[in-house]
C-alpha cells in the first residue's frame, strides 16, 4: 500500500490507528525500561545519563521526532498494518510481531539509530527540505540535531549546494551530559539504544525482584533461611549477562546504588569474577568501572 494522498479515507485512518498504536508501544516499553534502571537511592558519585529522570525527557523526544518517522517510513514496517483492526486489537497483535526477534520495526528502529547516531553530511537544500517551512524556535533538543551545522559551510565539489557537516545523536548527548553534570555516553551505547526496544519491562522487573530476594536471603536471614555467600553475584551475573548489552550492566549498577552491603569490596569482587583483566573490565563494563572506582573505600569490608 502507498501512504500518502492516494490513500482512501478510510485507510488513512486506519494507517493513522496503525501509526498510533506502534508509536505508543515504542514510547511506552523503552520509557518503562529507562524508568526501572533509574537508582532509588542516592549514588555517591557520577551517574551515566541514560539512568537519570532527565535523559529520560531527552530520550522521549528524540523517539518522537527523530527515530520514529524513520521507522514508520520504511516500506516493511507499513506492511504489518495488514487487515488488523487497530483500534480494538492492534497492541495484542502488534505485540505478537514484536516477538519475533527479527521483525520488520526492530530492523527499521536499528536502521534509524544507525542513521542519527553518527555525524553526516547534507546539502543545505536537502535540509531544508527536510526541516520544512520555518518554525517558531522552541528550544528543542532535537532542533539542534537537524537545524544546526557544525561547521561553517562549504561548497561542494559538484557546485550543486553547500555541504553541512550534521552533529550525530552521539555527540548532541554527550554534551548534554556533560553540560548536567553526568557520565558522558560512549560512542558504542548506540548498542544499547537499540536493545531497549528489545528489553520487556516486565522481564526486567523480574530481575530486579529476584535480586532484591537473594539479596534479603543473603544479607538479613540467618540461620537455615540464610543463603550462602555469593547468590547475589551469581544472580547479578546471570542477567548481567541475560540482558540486552549495557542493559545488564546498568542493572548491575542500581544495585550498586540501591542495595546495602553491594559496596565497593562487593562490585570490585564482581568485575574480577567478571573479567579476566582490567582493559577486559573498562572495555565490557565501562560505566560500572567507572564507578566502582569512585565509591568511598570506607565502605570497604572483608570478603
Amino acid at each position: 500500500m502507498v501512504i500518502g494522498a492516494s490513500m482512501t479515507a478510510n485507510e488513512k485512518e486506519r494507517f493513522d490507528q496503525f501509526s498510533a498504536v506502534l508509536l505508543t508501544e515504542l514510547m511506552e516499553r523503552t520509557k518503562k525500561t529507562l524508568e526501572l534502571l533509574q537508582p532509588e537511592e542516592q549514588p555517591c558519585s557520577l551517574l551515566p545519563f541514560a539512568q537519570t529522570p532527565i535523559f529520560v525527557d531527552i530520550y522521549t523526544e528524540i523517539l518522537r521526532v527523530g527515530i520514529y518517522p524513520i521507522v514508520i517510513s520504511r516500506r516493511p514496517v507499513r506492511a504489518i498494518m495488514g487487515d488488523v483492526d487497530w483500534a480494538r486489537e492492534g497492541r495484542e497483535y502488534l505485540l505478537t510481531v514484536l516477538d519475533d526477534r527479527s521483525n520488520a520495526v526492530f530492523v527499521a528502529w536499528d536502521f534509524a539509530w544507525d542513521s542519527l547516531w553518527a555525524e553526516r553530511r547534507t546539502t543545505a537544500a536537502a535540509l531544508a527540505a527536510a526541516n520544512g517551512p520555518p518554525k517558531e524556535k522552541k528550544g528543542s533538543f532535537l532542533q539542534s540535531l537537524f537545524g544546526r551545522s557544525k561547521t561553517p559551510a562549504k561548497r561542494d565539489e559538484a557546485g550543486e549546494g553547500e555541504t553541512v557537516v550534521m552533529e550525530g545523536l552521539y555527540a548532541m548527548l554527550t554534551g548534554s551530559a556533560e553540560k548536567r553534570g553526568f557520565l558522558p555516553l560512549f560512542y558504542e551505547d548506540v548498542r544499547f539504544f537499540k536493545s531497549l526496544v528489545r528489553t520487556k519491562p516486565a522481564r526486567l522487573f523480574a530481575a530486579m525482584k529476584e535480586l532484591k530476594q537473594y539479596h534479603h536471603q543473603e544479607f538479613y536471614l540467618t540461620g537455615h533461611e540464610q543463603a550462602k555467600a555469593g547468590v547475589l553475584s551469581d544472580a547479578l551475573q546471570k542477567w548481567h549477562y541475560n540482558l540486552p548489552e549495557r542493559v545488564g550492566e546498568l542493572l548491575v549498577l542500581k544495585a550498586a546504588v540501591d542495595l546495602e552491603h553491594v559496596n565497593k569490596s562487593f562490585i570490585g569482587k564482581y568485575i574480577r569474577q567478571s573479567a579476566r583483566t582490567q582493559e577486559e573490565a573498562e572495555r565490557g563494563m565501562p560505566y560500572l568501572t567507572v564507578y566502582w572506582k569512585a565509591m568511598p573505600s570506607s565502605l570497604q569490608v572483608e570478603d
